[in-house]
């Protein structure tokens, strides 16, 4: 029996992973995928994001798979791999602040995979400006390292889109560069695994916060809470209980200083309620603005 492919889905926080997952999962291309998410936090906001797959979804929280759930992750390996019918392919989202090799190198190792290539997302509007950041700017720009193919979210124009594209692979040497647009017609998933001989650096340790409200609370007023918090926040995402929506989820996506606010699917039999993550880089200490989650 042939062993799956397993491929990792990385890419730096708000890069766009969990939304390419969606995408694929929603997609009619007739392949069946296990899906394994990480989040970093103790709310698994991300699992509760992926709408839905003919397979199944197992959600490891609480902290970074690479570095603390191993046990868990093979664990949730084993469970997929034990699927009937057999799967076409697992796909693992990490966590923003993970180097995917060390996830990726699971496939080399583990019986009854077979390395299926990492995917590294970038945003075309923060990748070099996170390249430079202090703190997280060896993390970004490893993780592009490691990667066998990087896709760059957020339209950007032809000469724009040329001058990224080299910079990435000046960065990363051999790596393939695509656009959203071209990797879906390129097919689901067709990456060439690379040779890595790159070294792993120094971890960023990342802190994190949780906000939960069971009663539903006004956007404007969450929109307030929202400006206010520090510069320092590199993350913010959740599941919004709209006081003026009570029947949809509303998701919370936030990069940097720029939050939005848009409809989800209905809660149905879910308990209705407000879920946000914060994360930050240890070496910061953002003040959290008291109000509604404070």
């Amino acid at each position: 029996m042939a062993d799956v492919p397993f491929i990792v889905i990385g890419g730096y926080l708000g890069a766009g992973k969990t939304t390419l997952i969606n995408r694929v999962l929603a997609s009619d291309h007739g392949r069946r995928f296990g899906v394994l998410v990480n989040d970093f936090g103790d709310i698994n906001i991300d699992a509760k994001l992926i709408q839905g797959n003919d397979g199944p979804l197992i959600s490891l929280v609480n902290g970074c798979v690479c570095c603390q759930l191993g046990n868990e992750l093979g664990s949730g390996i084993e469970t997929l791999l034990n699927i009937a019918p057999r799967l076409d392919a697992i796909l693992v989202e990490t966590s923003g602040v993970a180097y995917p090799a060390k996830i990726a190198s699971y496939a080399k190792t583990w019986p009854g995979l077979s390395p299926g290539g990492t995917l590294v997302i970038a945003d075309a509007n923060r990748i070099r400006q996170l390249s430079q950041d202090k703190f997280v700017g060896p993390l970004v720009t490893e993780q592009l390292r490691q990667a066998d193919q990087v896709l760059i979210t957020k339209l950007i124009d032809g000469s724009e889109w040329q001058s990224l594209r080299r910079w990435i692979q000046e960065q990363a040497a051999g790596v393939s560069v695509v656009q959203s647009s071209e990797f879906a017609s390129h097919g689901v998933f067709e990456i060439q695994e690379l040779n890595h001989s790159q070294v792993i650096v120094g971890d960023v340790v990342f802190d994190t916060k949780s906000f939960s409200a069971s009663n539903s609370l006004d956007p404007n007023d969450l929109n307030r809470w929202l400006v206010g918090l520090p510069p320092e926040i590199h993350r913010v995402k959740g599941i919004f209980y709209n006081a003026r929506d009570t029947k949809h989820r509303w998701v919370v996506q936030g990069v940097g200083r720029q939050t939005t606010l848009s409809r989800g699917e209905p809660w149905g039999e879910s308990p209705k309620q407000t879920e946000i993550v914060l994360i930050w880089p240890q070496s910061s200490t953002p003040r959290i603005p008291d109000g509604i989650l404070g």
